[in-house]
């Protein structure tokens, strides 16, 4: 499935969440990243698209709850395991074309 590529609208629609919640909890995932690949002395080039994967979602997950401290923690949950189902999914239906040459 190709997807369509983003739109001007699509940018700034993406760039006003941003503002948000959702900003908030990918600004404090990013932190949490940060913090979890120095103590293991790790760098992105240790990493592949998986542990990657594994490693945003972990961090999201965690830091989710308190950037939507105004819905339910289970929804909230709810909705980043969806996420992560379909990033997974999309990583595996991709996983070969990542290796292949240009």
């Amino acid at each position: 499935m190709k997807r369509e590529p983003p739109t001007v609208e699509d940018l700034e629609a993406f760039s006003e969440q941003l503002k948000g919640p959702l900003g908030v909890a990918l600004r404090a995932a990013g932190v949490i990243i940060e913090r979890r690949m120095r103590e293991r002395g790790q760098a992105w080039a240790d990493l592949d698209d998986s542990q990657v994967v594994d490693l945003f979602l972990t961090a999201f997950m965690e830091a989710a709850p308190r950037a939507y401290s105004h819905s339910e923690r289970a929804v909230v949950e709810a909705a980043v395991e969806a996420m992560a189902r379909s990033i997974y999914m999309e990583l595996a239906a991709t996983a070969d074309g990542s290796r292949a040459l240009n």
